[in-house]
């Protein structure tokens, strides 16, 4: 199991009431130009594009890095992320509400992104103004989807090595 899967099975889960963003599709301007327009909420985004803290109003943004983003999304309120695997995943497995945007011409993203909409994920096409309707209903919104996926991992690893 990878070192970021143990971290994220022994995270402190709580809710200080924050969202946790994570959009490498998006630059920190865009996003901070969108989410600004919903201020009743605290704000953590995780960017590549810099190396240091930036703090706007009730806006964080993080450079990316390990220790803070599991720190942010476990104790969040919860999670807007691509619609990739590994951050779905870990926000599903905490229990945190989850916003999915899956970045476009991406064929995973996109096939991802159908199966969390038919779990009762809330999906957006692409982070906009136009958006921000749906983004404060989902904020408002307590559903949590609830998954317990058993480790299945040893048996699989026996029927292979048995076969």
């Amino acid at each position: 199991m990878p070192i970021i899967r143990e971290k994220i099975r022994n995270a402190k889960v709580s809710n200080k009431g924050h969202y946790t963003i994570y959009l490498p599709a998006y630059h920190h301007d865009r996003i901070v130009k969108i989410v600004s327009k919903i201020p009743i909420v605290k704000w953590h985004i995780f960017s590549r594009e810099t190396s240091r803290l930036i703090f706007k109003k009730n806006i964080t943004i993080y450079p990316v890095n390990e220790f803070d983003f599991i720190k942010s999304m476990a104790s969040s309120s919860g999670v807007l992320c691509g619609a990739g695997f590994e951050t779905p995943s870990e926000a599903l497995f905490l229990r945190k509400k989850l916003l999915v945007i899956p970045m476009k011409n991406q064929y995973e993203q996109q096939c991802n992104a159908f199966a969390l909409k038919k779990m009762g994920v809330t999906v957006i096409k692409k982070l906009s103004t136009k958006r921000i309707n749906k983004i404060t209903k989902w904020i408002h919104n307590d559903v949590i989807i609830p998954v317990d996926y058993p480790d299945n991992t040893e048996n699989i690893l026996n029927t292979i090595q048995n076969c």
